[in-house]
């Protein structure tokens, strides 16, 4: 009999969408899930950490500017949670910040990224694949 071998690299990755505008929640997930991933998504910082709690996910997109708490304060929670030690942070962003603001947020251990809005499809994709693959 034949044994059945895993397959290397096709495991999907898993991202946590997190933004408080429905029409982006949307696109993004959408656009995700046609490029294989596996998608869940909050609306605020809130339901992100709620999802945090039984998620681990590869990748967390993360709208900077949402009301309620901070991407600071959900850093900071990320720092806390060994099992999040490894996932990952791209900030999608309406708002410009400066060079700046982004090495600061850079130099925080989960944050590979910054995505301005609006943002290109291909783009998009192509910086979760080099920070997930």
């Amino acid at each position: 009999m034949f044994e059945k071998k895993p397959v290397v690299g096709c495991v999907k990755k898993t991202v946590l969408v997190v933004d408080d505008e429905p029409d982006i929640l949307t696109t993004v997930s959408e656009i995700l899930e046609m490029n294989d991933y596996i998608v869940f998504t909050a609306r605020n910082g809130n339901e992100c950490l709620e999802k945090l709690e039984d998620l681990t996910p590869d990748l967390i997109l993360l709208d900077v500017m949402m009301p309620g708490i901070t991407t600071k304060e959900i850093l900071d929670e990320m720092d806390q949670d060994e099992k999040l030690e490894k996932t990952k942070v791209i900030f999608l962003t309406a708002v410009g910040l400066t060079e700046a603001e982004k090495e600061h947020l850079l130099a925080r251990k989960h944050v590979v990224d910054f995505i301005q809005k609006p943002f290109d499809v291909d783009d998009l994709i192509k910086r979760i694949k080099s920070a997930v693959g």
